[in-house]
């Protein structure tokens, strides 16, 4: 553990100031780097003493819940976190928890009689539950409770573009993808529909299905029992497989009930569901992309139990067109140091320069930030913390859970709503260098005064990043996304791209890249023992595949849908087509016909934006072997 020095810290503030805190002090407070640098001290110093006083029973909490706790119950510790903020949705005293243990029937009980809401309850122990605040100590107390964190959210991968909303009608709408994949013509010259085949489809809900289906917009749907969820980007999702395999089943669950339940939802949709090609276009925060946690580690079960899984790339932008909030690579020890702070700031610029934080653009108000670093899931005995600044200096986010050997590497904030000059530091609180990745889910690091911003590739992770998964990446059917994705960016490419795609066709701006860089097998076991480092692990090419994205459908919201969210749908549907026009074709042979027949985008071969390039239904079904009609 390394402890800042008083004494080495003479010329500390015109360094902290200018690299670490930046500019743009409140009017209230004391102007100057000297006077951003106290406030950040005083803040980590507050926060850090905290974390060293934690009782047996808050070890086992989210540092989140016990912050929002003091704040509530210490003024003198509000005090000196004026403007800090959980950004915790306590609702009536209580918020929404994760359980985990050995849980079961004896902490649902416990649950219900602290005043709690049980929500979900899985066979493996998992509990999310709606708790009374004052209660979350006294179920952390429990023997049988191994953590209690707030409910891990979810995303999917859609874009709204109020300049592209198309009104209803009541003609039939059929996805702009059914003619630029070339799936329309391919099932006339192949004579296939997806007949025989069941595709189905995990996202929040199907609200409207009856409507859809009423419209003559898709047929009978197989919901899981008691999973349709809530919100509507299923059915969206639905028409769009069903306008490209018109032959196909369908069936439907929700994967917004909590992780684990969305885990169990896929292991379902094979066994009970009897799914022959499933696809997803939900994340949720916490997946790890270092290593198969529990929904990659369902998709590896369906895989490999010879289903084909479809997931969307993410919308989070990429380092080719400077649009992504997302920074990996090895810890690097910053000079820079604070009186009475323990640990070591992560020095992000590579040059000569000391850079101790990223900093954030305006459109990143309100996103989620997460950091993981290269240590198994599960067992990490290496303290990293994460702290958003404000201009002023003043942390007001952080994460800063302990880690002594049977906690998660994984941190998560949240950038406040209003304001500007956020920045995000990483702190080393003790134990060895690991690879990190920084993610501003949605957001961007920018440069901002002094301060320079880093990114890298690499932000598609998570399960559809898991090995015999599709991750599939964006690319317009229609007209390009046209709302600038942040202030001052250059304009989306000219639309609108009708007909077929063609190799000058263009990808989304936001679509996520790749590729993936793991270091452990799903059972936390090393791929490269003694190399956890940038020059360890293993690479995976992801994303795998493009697909059309900015289409109709007749979903009120989804007028056009856009994002990867549509692009997985485009995908799946087309893998149907192929094993309705060769049933006995094995997962691999399907994977070499779209991989070796995709429409190559941009620089010649593999990318890492776009994977292989653009799948064409025509090509396909022939590098497959499926003879004309």
């Amino acid at each position: 553990m390394r402890r800042f020095s008083r004494a080495a810290t003479r010329s500390v503030p015109l360094a902290v100031g200018v690299l670490l805190l930046g500019a743009g002090v409140a009017n209230a407070q004391p102007a100057g780097p000297d006077a951003a640098a106290r406030r950040t001290e005083s803040g980590i110093s507050a926060l850090q003493g905290i974390k060293k006083s934690l009782t047996p029973a808050e070890r086992k909490q989210d540092s989140r819940l016990v912050i929002e706790k003091r704040l509530r119950a210490d003024r003198g510790l509000a005090a000196l976190l004026p403007d800090y903020r959980t950004g915790l949705p306590v609702s009536g005293g209580s918020v929404s928890v994760d359980i985990t243990g050995a849980a079961g029937t004896a902490v649902v009980q416990a649950v219900r009689a602290a005043g709690g809401t049980v929500r979900y309850a899985s066979p493996g122990g998992a509990v999310r539950a709606d708790l009374p605040l004052a209660a979350v100590d006294r179920i952390a107390a429990r023997g049988d409770v191994a953590g209690v964190a707030p409910a891990a959210q979810a995303m999917t991968w859609r874009e709204q573009d109020s300049k592209r909303a198309l009104v209803a009608q009541a003609v039939t709408q059929v996805s702009e993808g059914d003619k630029a994949h070339g799936a329309d013509t391919a099932r006339a010259q192949y004579g296939v529909t997806g007949s025989g085949i069941k595709v189905c489809v995990l996202s929040d809900g199907v609200n409207s299905l009856a409507k859809s289906q009423s419209a003559g917009e898709l047929p009978a749907v197989d919901v899981l029992a008691g999973q349709a969820g809530s919100g509507d980007e299923g059915t969206a999702m639905l028409e769009i497989v069903h306008d490209l395999a018109p032959g196909a089943t369908l069936g439907f669950a929700t994967a917004f009930t909590s992780e684990a339940s969305f885990a169990a939802n896929i292991r379902a949709l094979r066994t009970t569901g009897k799914c022959t090609v499933i696809v997803d276009d939900v994340a949720y925060f916490d997946e790890s992309p270092f290593q198969d946690t529990q929904v990659a580690q369902a998709v590896n079960d369906v895989t490999a139990a010879g289903a084909l899984y479809f997931s969307s790339a993410g919308n989070s932008g990429n380092l080719t067109d400077g649009t992504s909030g997302y920074y990996e690579g090895d810890f690097r020890a910053s000079a820079t140091t604070l009186p009475g702070i323990t640990g070591t700031p992560h020095d992000f610029d590579p040059g000569t320069a000391t850079q101790t934080s990223d900093p954030l653009s305006a459109g990143s108000l309100g996103k989620p930030v997460t950091l993981f670093w290269s240590d198994p899931w599960g067992k990490s005995g290496n303290d990293y913390d994460l702290f958003i600044l404000n201009a002023s200096g003043s942390v007001v986010s952080s994460s800063d859970n302990p880690q002594t050997g049977s906690q998660n590497p994984y941190e998560i904030a949240s950038v406040p709503t209003t304001g500007s000059g956020y920045r995000v530091a990483v702190v080393k609180y003790s134990g060895a260098d690991r690879f990190l990745a920084l993610n501003v889910i949605r957001g961007r690091f920018v440069a901002s005064g002094s301060l320079k911003a880093f990114s890298t590739a690499g932000v598609t992770s998570g399960h559809s990043s898991a090995a015999a998964a599709f991750s599939v990446a964006a690319a317009p059917a229609a007209t390009a996304f046209s709302r600038p994705l942040e202030a001052g960016d250059p304009a989306n490419p000219a639309g609108p791209y009708p007909g077929l795609f063609t190799s000058a066709s263009k990808w989304e701006r936001f679509t996520s890249d790749g590729q993936r860089r793991l270091f452990y097998n799903p059972d936390g076991t090393a791929l490269t023992p003694g190399n956890v480092s940038a020059t360890g692990g293993v690479v995976r090419a992801k994303p795998d595949l493009t697909a059309a994205d900015g289409v109709a459908t007749s979903v009120p919201g989804f007028q056009p849908f856009y994002g990867t969210s549509a692009a997985a749908p485009h995908a799946a549907a087309i893998a149907a087509l192929l094993l309705s026009g060769k049933p006995t074709a094995t997962t691999a042979e399907i994977r070499s016909a779209l991989v070796s027949s995709a429409l190559d985008l941009g620089a010649p071969g593999y990318d890492p934006v776009t994977g292989a390039g653009v799948i064409m239904a025509g090509p396909a079904l022939a590098a497959l072997g499926v003879p004309r009609s």
